[in-house]
Order: structure tokens, then sequence, then C-alpha cells
């Protein structure tokens, strides 16, 4: 597989080609080569946050496939989150086995977009995947109706806000925005190291019932969406809470965003016959050590395969039930 033309003539850029090779070799071959690159500390923490048991049990063996390809302009690049993605596909791979609810398969090769490869697997998971993939119109169509047809899509922070994006051009595939159930990344009002409060907007739903209904602090990047975010599409599951969150106006909001103060983290939604579930928490390697975290994450996972039961009718449709 050729990854770049032309060659780099200091040792610096000799560094990064092999670097970003590994990576992309790593990113092929699964989460178990990816754990061999995790400290042994890391994965005693992943270890112990990994939920024991399924919230629900599957009606079938379930296979989820798990995509992290980074690209700009193009070309794949080892991204925004190199340190992350391998705690993350560690934590899926050990979700998926410990509690028998799926099979993580590891894969950044776009043939098995294609429909006959795709449905093989119950859900695609985008994590932290950013920017355009593919320009193919057959595997984007092929994406589409994958989830459209019943199966499930699910995507951790980037994997949704940073994908099928790159600046300045956010309108490179509107009906990805239109599945994934927002479009385009309108940046980070909140960095890493700022404190973030995150409420639970609907308690008795399932999918985010390891938090107890209790709100909870973390330090993570957060998105904020331009287009298509709209509670009359989607069923906020969290939320910053912007009475007990910094809001200072320096720190860029979108004037829809700074309007509404409604910043969603985690939602579900329905897509023809198939299903969303996206959290825009995961910029940290922290956030896939997290026990709550995790058990919501295998809980909107289950949602997304058809196995956990949710009620996904959209917020503002609830207000006027």
């Amino acid at each position: 597989m050729t990854l770049f033309r032309g060659s780099f003539s200091t040792s610096k850029h000799k560094r990064l080609t092999i670097s970003l090779l590994a990576l992309l070799t790593l990113s092929f071959c699964g989460a178990t080569v990816y754990a061999q690159t995790l400290d042994p500390e890391t994965r005693l923490k992943v270890d112990a946050a990994v939920p024991a048991k399924a919230p629900s049990k599957p009606k079938q063996p379930r296979r989820m496939l798990v995509f992290t390809l980074n690209v700009r302009d193009g070309k794949p690049y080892p991204g925004n989150h190199p340190k992350t993605i391998p705690v993350a596909n560690y934590a899926l791979e050990q979700m998926g086995k410990r509690t028998g609810a799926y099979e993580a398969v590891f894969s950044n090769d776009l043939n098995l977009w294609r429909w006959e490869n795709l449905t093989k697997f119950d859900a695609i998971c985008f994590n932290n995947a950013e920017g355009v993939p593919t320009e193919d119109p057959e595997l984007r169509r092929s994406l589409q109706d994958f989830v459209r047809s019943g199966r499930g899509f699910v995507g951790f922070h980037g994997g949704g806000g940073a994908s099928f994006v790159q600046y300045p051009r956010y309108d490179q595939f509107p009906e990805f925005g239109e599945m994934f159930g927002a479009y385009e990344d309108g940046g980070h009002p909140w960095r890493e190291k700022d404190l973030v409060t995150i409420k639970v907007e609907d308690p008795s739903h399932p999918v985010v019932a390891a938090f107890g209904g209790k709100s909870f602090q973390i330090r993570d990047q957060i998105f904020q969406f331009r287009h298509g975010y709209s509670r009359e599409r989607l069923r906020i599951l969290l939320s910053v809470d912007t009475d007990k969150t910094d809001m200072d106006p320096k720190r860029r909001f979108l004037p829809e965003r700074a309007a509404d103060k409604d910043f969603g983290i985690a939602w579900v939604k329905r897509y023809g016959r198939g299903r969303v579930f996206y959290n825009a928490l995961g910029h940290t390697p922290e956030v896939f050590q997290d026990p709550k975290l995790l058990r919501h994450f295998l809980a909107g996972i289950q949602y997304a395969l058809g196995d956990l039961k949710a009620d996904d009718t959209p917020s503002a449709k609830l207000k006027k039930r």
C-alpha cells in the first residue's frame, strides 16, 4: 500500500514517515496489537473500568466494525488523537469480549464499506475517525444504506464531529451529517484542561443509567455544532450544564450556540430503520478509563446494535406529548 509519493530528505521527516506507517499498520491489525503499545498501568486502568456485564442480552452474535482512519488532503496522517485511539480501541475490544455483547473488528480498509462486506457487521463505529476518508459515491451510499436498512452507527468525539469535514470546507458529505445528527464542527469552546459540568438530561433513559441521574465534571475537549443540530431530530441524553460551566464569550461560541446555550454531548437517533449513538467525549485517553463512561458507552453500543430497547423520540417531541 502506497501512502506517500516522493521522498523526504530530513531525518525528522523520515521519523514521521516511520511513525505514521507503524500507526496505520497497527490500525489494520486490531486492538490486540494496540494493547501491546499501551503501558501496563493504562491497560490495568482500562481493565478495571470495563463493565462485567452488558445491560442487555444480545439477540444474536454481534459484530462491530471499528474505523479509526484520519485523513488530511486525501492522505492518511496520525491525526489529533494518536494517544487516545489505542486506549479506546482496547476498551472497545475488552468490553465486547468480557460481556459478550459484540465482537469488535478493527480495520481501516475501505473495501469493507462495500455493501457485500459491510453487511457482515451489525454496526460501524467511528472511533475518532477524522477528515474525509473517501469521495467514492458508492462507498458513501453504502454507509448510509447500511445504517438506514436497520443497522447501527456509533461515534466517539471526532468520529462524528470531525468526520467528512476538513477546514475550511464543511459541505463535503452533508448526507453524513443528516445520518449522524449534526454537521460542521464549530470549534472547541472548552479544551482538555477546562473543567466542564455535564448534566444528565434524561435520568430514566437506559443509555445513561450508569450515572444514576447525577451530573458529573470532566476535563475533555468539547465540540459545538453548526448545522443540523436540533432537539427536533435528536434525543439528547447528556449536555453541558452552562449554569455550572465557564461561559466566557472569549471561548468563541457560535452565535446560535451562544443564543440557545445548547451543547449536546450524547444522543441517540433513528435513521431509517437504523440507530445512531454518539458521544462527543473522547479527546483524552482518560475518558476510556472511566467505569461510568464505559458503562454508558456499552449501553449506547447495544442500542445501536439493536439489543438494548431505548426510546429515541427526539427531545423536543417529548414535551409535545
